[in-house]
């Protein structure tokens, strides 16, 4: 259990490197020994959550606990799909979207959510990304993580189906959170066929 718990603080330590911070400096910083900073970038098993929460909020990370079962698919998450379609490229991003849509709703895990897609994923598809999770939390009543909050709002409108003739319908049907980020969708977005 610890394992996949605390598999999440591993950049730790690369977010430190890149603020070109010594770990002196940072175990300064944090009030916390070097040898706790250590296990923090370690993600040693034996943590106090104060010594994480120190750390993460010395490196001006937000912090969200939560007690879960002890089963996920990080794979499947919106920060795993994310580098599952830096990988295949950006046309892959509806096998992969859509397939974290059916094992959100299957599971309704919210570490499933919880973090962010990685910041070199697409603009228009981490608007995408965050419209969908806040639809589906709000289809669900669960409270959408804050990084999905947040606007998206791309600078040039974006009609996912592409298709000239859906453009009218889309701009009627969009959800409320797609037209938020200047995305247009049809209502039926989020069903399988």
């Amino acid at each position: 259990m610890y394992s996949k718990i605390y598999n999440i603080l591993a950049p730790f330590r690369m977010l430190r490197k890149q603020k070109h911070m010594s770990e002196a400096q940072m175990a300064k910083q944090a009030h916390v020994s070097r040898i706790t900073l250590r296990h923090v970038e370690a993600a040693h098993p034996n943590l106090e959550l104060q010594s994480i929460a120190s750390v993460a909020h010395t490196l001006n990370l937000e912090l969200n606990v939560m007690a879960c079962p002890d089963t996920c698919t990080p794979e499947l998450s919106t920060l795993g799909i994310g580098y599952q379609v830096i990988k295949d490229g950006f046309s892959s991003w509806k096998i992969h979207f859509f397939n974290f849509v059916d094992h959100f709703r299957k599971t309704l895990d919210p570490r499933l959510i919880l973090l962010p897609p990685p910041h070199i994923l697409d603009p228009k598809l981490k608007a995408l990304l965050a419209s969908m999770v806040q639809t589906l939390c709000q289809e669900v009543q669960m409270n959408a993580p804050t990084w999905a909050k947040k606007r998206f709002m791309l600078k040039t409108p974006w009609f996912v189906s592409e298709s000239e003739a859906l453009k009218a319908s889309a701009i009627l049907e969009s959800p409320i959170y797609f037209r938020k980020n200047n995305i247009f969708v049809l209502k039926n977005f989020l069903e399988r066929a």
